[in-house]
């Protein structure tokens, strides 16, 4: 077996070994900007869960809805592709309130729109 190593040309060259640290030094660059995203997700996430907790808590201790009335929503038949509309099926009387709930601080206000079908007779033919 002949050895070729007489004028010490093995190895890498020194443009092989900065092209692979180019490359190396853009993946972490990618991948930093991929786990700055995450984080940056998982805070706002945080953040929206914490805001939802506090309307669902005050949801719950709000006073009685206000009452806005009354209304009749009416169901029909239509076709399966929404553009053939039938005969009317029935309605559903519904009594509206509504409430209103802000946050401890009072900077923000959400308004719940509640439809209670406990009215007499619950629908009419």
């Amino acid at each position: 077996m002949k050895n070729y190593r007489k004028n010490g040309k093995s190895g890498e060259t020194l443009v092989e070994i900065m092209v692979s640290a180019f490359l190396f030094l853009i993946l972490m660059a990618v991948m930093q900007g991929a786990i700055s995203f995450c984080t940056n997700a998982q805070r706002k996430s945080g953040q929206i869960r914490e805001a939802n907790a506090e309307i669902c808590k005050n949801l719950h201790s709000a006073l009685t809805a206000q009452d806005n009335g009354s209304s009749t929503f009416d169901f029909q038949a239509v076709s399966a592709d929404g553009n053939v509309k039938g005969e009317w099926v029935f309605g559903v009387n519904v009594e509206l309130k509504k409430k209103e709930i802000s946050n401890d601080d009072g900077s923000k206000k959400v308004t719940f729109y509640l439809f209670d079908s406990a009215l007499t007779g619950g629908g009419t033919s």
